[in-house]
């Protein structure tokens, strides 16, 4: 007969409460980087406010599969969809209340996020009435030809 070992089971548990821990820190975190923001926050902010050290911290999300950059981008991901969605701010404001230092920087993360620009992913998603531009009507009669000589 042989003599099993609790120690696997033991390390399968600590490893499902890390995760688990893990998610709730995330979800902490989450919260504090988006009030943080368009200040950068720091991994050793967000570890003191936790009582932690920064090294524990991102063994803790490493753990549950994340990193603080991952969650910084996912802040800025979040936030960036609910801005895009007033249409009173520019796309340049919504570029510093994310962080961003450029507003190009910006476009280009958006970019990766969505695959479109910011302004296009806009557009798609305001209701129909909103997006109508009134022009004056001589602008109306103009008309552009391209390719012809």
């Amino acid at each position: 007969m042989t003599n099993i070992s609790t120690r696997p089971d033991a390390a399968v548990k600590r490893s499902q409460l890390n995760n688990q821990t893990g998610l709730q820190v995330a979800a902490t975190l989450r919260s504090y980087i988006c009030s943080r923001l368009p200040q950068a926050p720091r991994l050793s902010d967000a570890a003191r406010l936790l009582h932690m050290s920064s090294r524990t911290l991102q063994r803790l999300l490493q753990h549950s599969g994340s990193s603080f950059r991952c969650l910084v981008t996912e802040c800025r991901h979040q936030l960036a969809q609910q801005y895009l969605h007033d249409d009173s701010l520019s796309l340049q404001q919504i570029a510093y209340q994310l962080g961003f230092e450029e507003q190009s920087s910006f476009q280009k993360a958006f970019k990766c996020w969505h695959g479109c620009s910011p302004g296009a992913f806009r557009q798609r998603k305001l209701p129909p009435a909103t997006r109508t531009h009134h022009f004056p009507a001589h602008k109306a009669l103009l008309q552009v030809n391209y390719g012809i000589n």
